[in-house]
């Protein structure tokens, strides 16, 4: 049996880039009913004016805030609060779900 294919293969996926998007619904849920809800329960996000009109706009505003509130959150946890917020209140598909 000939390994050579089989072995470039592997190389390949040993070499292929890792999205940097680490999303963890739950993470965000528990970060969100933690640290945002005190101000922000569920009608903040059923306002007919909303803010974020995309993923990306939740993204920036998640980030906006966590920095106002002295928050410090890595990029990872800005990431799981923008998809449970994302997918939860506004029904935007996260960017591993977008094609």
């Amino acid at each position: 049996m000939d390994r050579l294919p089989f072995l470039a293969a592997l190389a390949l996926l040993a070499v292929a880039p890792v999205p940097s998007q680490a999303q963890d619904l739950e993470r965000g849920r528990l970060l969100h009913e933690n640290h945002c809800r005190m101000c922000h329960d569920s009608i903040a996000y059923k306002r007919g004016d909303k803010i974020a009109k995309n993923y990306g706009e939740v993204q920036a505003q998640v980030t906006r805030w966590q920095t106002n509130t002295g928050l410090r959150w890595s990029q990872e946890d800005i990431d799981s609060v923008t998809a449970y917020i994302a997918r939860r209140y506004y029904q935007y598909p996260l960017p591993t779900e977008a094609k």
